[in-house]
This record gives structure tokens, C-alpha cells and sequence, in this order.
């Protein structure tokens, strides 16, 4: 199959991010489980993965080891010291949360 210059094949994107061809497989194996993190192959068929060079170029970012979720409406306390329930309870009940009755704070 006769590819065209705008696309790069597995050994070619190896190439540009100076990483082997099993980690970019590794990689792209990661993403699609994830659903997020390197940048997926336009074509794929048994080992035959190609990528558009603009999506290789333009891609920023390498993907996470791991995924730090963010929710601003959870109350944060100091990553030393773990919050005791009663703090728990009370920080829920400030945003809004009713708790059952038999929950008690001590």
C-alpha cells in the first residue's frame, strides 16, 4: 500500500518521539483503553498503524501515569492528616448533603 506524505507509519512516529515502535504500540494500546493519552492512529489494520503528521506534530502532551480527578465542590483538607468522619459530616452538610439520621458525629 503506496501511503502518502501526510501520514507516518509506526516506525516513522517512533522516529519522532525518539521512543521504540513497542512503546508507541504500548501507548496507543493505553489510550484506547483509557480513552485519553497518546495520539490514536487514523488507519489501523493487524499491525499496519498510520497517523496523520499533523496530528503527530500538533500533539502537546504526554499522557498521565495516572489520573488525578479534580472536583472543586469536594472539600480539601491538607494531604497529611486525614479528616476525621465528624469533619467529613460536617463539610457534606455545608454543601447541601443530607445524611441519614442514624450517622452519627462524634
Amino acid at each position: 500500500m503506496k501511503k502518502s506524505a501526510d501520514l507516518l507509519d509506526l516506525k516513522e512516529v517512533a522516529g519522532y518521539f525518539g521512543i521504540s515502535e513497542s512503546t508507541v504500540r504500548r501507548k496507543v494500546r493505553k489510550s484506547r483503553e483509557n480513552g485519553f493519552g497518546f495520539v490514536l492512529p487514523l488507519f489501523s489494520a493487524g499491525s499496519r498503524l498510520l497517523w496523520r503528521r499533523s496530528d503527530i506534530e500538533g500533539w502537546k502532551g504526554e499522557e498521565p501515569d495516572e489520573v488525578v480527578m479534580y472536583n472543586p465542590s469536594v472539600p480539601s483538607f491538607p494531604t497529611a492528616q486525614m479528616p476525621s468522619q465528624a469533619q467529613v459530616h460536617q463539610e457534606l452538610r455545608k454543601l447541601g448533603v443530607r445524611l441519614p439520621e442514624n450517622i452519627s458525629s462524634k
